[in-house]
């Protein structure tokens, strides 16, 4: 509230005099004084500034991708020139470690979508460096950091570099990574617990993209590529397979990508569940180029030996490209099947009443939320199939939602770390923790990981559109003095990815589970979410002959990341390339130099004007 001012109360002032009518020396010497309260005023603001960052926050750039897609080093951005999504690749290859010159030879020249793999050329493509980003140091002060915070550290090996990973174990815990998962305990007599992301917005922010319906392939569909989504049944109650069904209650729009489900043709058996399920065709890149070479072949092909749906791997689009150090290499390496699945959706329900299912398959169970339409009421529960002669249902938790009767809804069903999450309309559902479940006995892919995704109904109307799959992180158990997590040939593995049984037994064979020693009350544990190029807790050396080499110690803490400020300049004019002057001392601003005063025979621009700021990215890191 705004006081009032007694004006009564005040002494009246004195009326200024006419600046005109001082003498001229006393006017110089006001000037005087302003410039000097001016500069004091500045030097003030640096001091202030300096404290500030000093003993408060301080400025980072990200060098490396490390942290993708959390955190982007220095990439290369650009939209899939076949399907349109958006996507960014790491160039920190380009440069010389720790300098700002370029290395011709690892020139990123091409990247591959993440969303239907088209290779997109990016020779004449120019770099950004990396997200700047605001670090807050005083809540080191007075606490420790929490799990999955993100934190910058000085690097044991090297105290004098700064590295950016999540915080992920804790003082006092000894960690084990095992298929893709982060486990923890305090005590030996204990077993390992997975490690969970409470703050479910943490959970969101690491997601990689799998699918996203609203950005099909569209030339390579029209061809004879088979859609993700299609109309499927389950073979039998007790068989974890599906199998493609012509005649059903679904009808398809292939333009608008909706999917319309009328509950009046359906069977009312829910064993008969008539699924609209997502598999995995992923084009490769010889098929890619078949289809631009000889478009009829490429359509004959199709026909006499149609594609087979995939497992879904640990593929981090970020760190496949053509040209840096790896060559492209990674497409292959990223052979590891992911089970934690999310799918969202928007869904206009027609009808007052009837059943609404989403499933996310992993292994031998089907997890899934059954809404009732009438009442609003979601039921997460899971159905085990194998080995059972009769499908098995367990209910964990049955809760109120505002999905009720007809209307527009946004959902999000979430399959990650043993634990089901549940959003509508954005804000997430209070389960209570009782989604949480213990994995089965057999971890291995089935033939229902082929097709993970599904929607059904039944008595209910509905159209379905926006569709997106996504996963969580895969971390990799690979450590410093041991064999990589998977010690056979990754190409293999990757080439079995269509046959889950072949791919299972590949990776058990070759298959090595690394733990960590438990860290005293002093030390923590981190790791990178970019998990298959990330130097972390898992990678480092023992120069410095620790007793832990994994561990951090506390006294190397230096902020939590809080947000992103300046992820980079988006140039605009000329074709939206801007422009980079390439005269005189300008040179050397906007241009790479291989060595002091060395340019590369074909120029190449690490800056252009005009730009404005890239606000989608400026956000709160999580």
């Amino acid at each position: 509230m705004t006081k009032k001012i007694d004006k009564s109360n005040l002494k009246q002032q004195p009326t200024e005099p006419d600046e005109s009518k001082k003498p001229e020396a006393e006017k110089n010497q006001r000037q005087h004084n302003e410039l000097r309260d001016t500069l004091e005023s500045i030097i003030i603001a640096l001091v202030f500034a300096f404290v500030f960052r000093a003993y408060s926050a301080e400025a980072f750039v990200i060098p490396t991708g490390s942290m993708a897609p959390t955190l982007y080093g220095r990439h290369k951005e650009l939209n899939c020139a076949e399907c349109g999504v958006k996507y960014a690749v790491g160039a920190s290859d380009e440069l010389v470690e720790k300098s700002d010159y370029f290395i011709p030879s690892n020139k990123v020249t091409g990247a591959y979508c993440p969303n239907c793999r088209y290779f997109t050329d990016l020779r004449n493509a120019m770099p950004f460096t990396g997200d700047r980003i605001i670090v807050n140091k005083f809540p080191f002060d007075f606490g420790d950091p929490s799990r999955w915070d993100v934190i910058v550290f000085k690097y044991p090996e090297a105290s004098q570099t700064n590295y950016i990973k999540r915080l992920v174990g804790l003082p006092g815990e000894e960690i084990q990574i095992s298929r893709g998962d982060v486990y923890a305990r305090k005590n030996e007599k204990e077993p390992f617990q997975i490690l969970r992301k409470d703050n479910l917005q943490k959970q969101l922010a690491v997601q990689q993209l799998v699918y996203d319906d609203d950005y099909p392939p569209r030339e390579i569909l029209a061809f004879g590529w088979p859609e993700r989504w299609s109309v499927m049944t389950q073979v039998a109650p007790n068989q974890t397979k599906f199998q493609e069904q012509k005649q059903s209650a679904w009808e398809v729009d292939a333009e608008s990508r909706a999917y319309q489900y009328r509950g009046s043709a359906a069977s009312s058996d829910p064993r008969k569940l008539q699924w609209l399920r997502y598999q995995h065709f992923v084009p490769r890149e010889s098929e890619w180029a078949l289809l631009q070479e000889n478009p009829e072949l490429f359509k004959q092909t199709m026909q006499t030996s149609p594609p087979q749906p995939r497992l879904i791997s640990d593929y981090t689009a970020y760190n496949n490209y053509s040209g840096g150090s790896s060559s492209g290499a990674f497409m292959y390496d990223a052979a590891f099947w992911v089970g934690d699945l999310t799918v969202s959706f928007d869904v206009e329900i027609q009808t007052d009443a009837g059943e609404f299912f989403v499933e996310l398959m992993r292994g031998d169970r089907h997890y899934r939320v059954r809404f009732d339409v009438k009442t609003g009421q979601a039921k997460l529960y899971y159905v085990e199939d194998f080995p059972n002669p009769e499908p098995v249902e367990t209910e964990l938790t049955t809760v109120e939602t505002s999905l009720i009767g007809k209307g527009g809804y946004s959902v999000r069903f979430a399959n990650v770390d043993q634990r089901l999450c549940l959003w509508i309309d954005g804000s997430e559902v209070n389960l209570d923790h009782k989604s949480e479940y213990q994995p089965p006995v057999s971890p291995a892919p089935r033939d229902g990981d082929l097709a993970p995704v599904g929607i059904a109904g039944q008595g209910v109307d509905f159209v379905i559109s926006h569709l997106l799959v996504q996963r969580d992180i895969y971390y990799r158990s690979d450590e410093y003095y041991q064999s990589q997590e998977y010690s056979g040939d990754r190409r293999h593995l990757w080439e079995l990815l269509w046959d889950p049984a072949a791919w299972s037994r590949q990776y058990e064979d070759y298959r090595q589970q690394v733990r960590f020693a438990k860290m005293s009350d002093e030390e923590f544990f981190v790791l990178g979410d970019n998990s298959a190029r990330s130097a972390d807790s898992r990678l480092w050396g023992n120069e410095r002959k620790a007793e832990r080499r994994h561990a951090v110690p506390r006294s190397a803490l230096v902020g939590k990341a809080f947000m992103i400020y300046w992820p980079h300049g988006i140039p605009f004019l000329n074709d939206g390339r801007g422009y980079s002057p390439n005269v005189g001392p300008l040179q050397k601003f906007f241009y790479h130099q291989t060595a002091p005063g060395y340019y590369p025979k074909d120029p190449y621009a690490k800056l252009s004007v005009p730009f404005y700021p890239n606000i989608s990215r400026m956000q709160r890191i999580r």
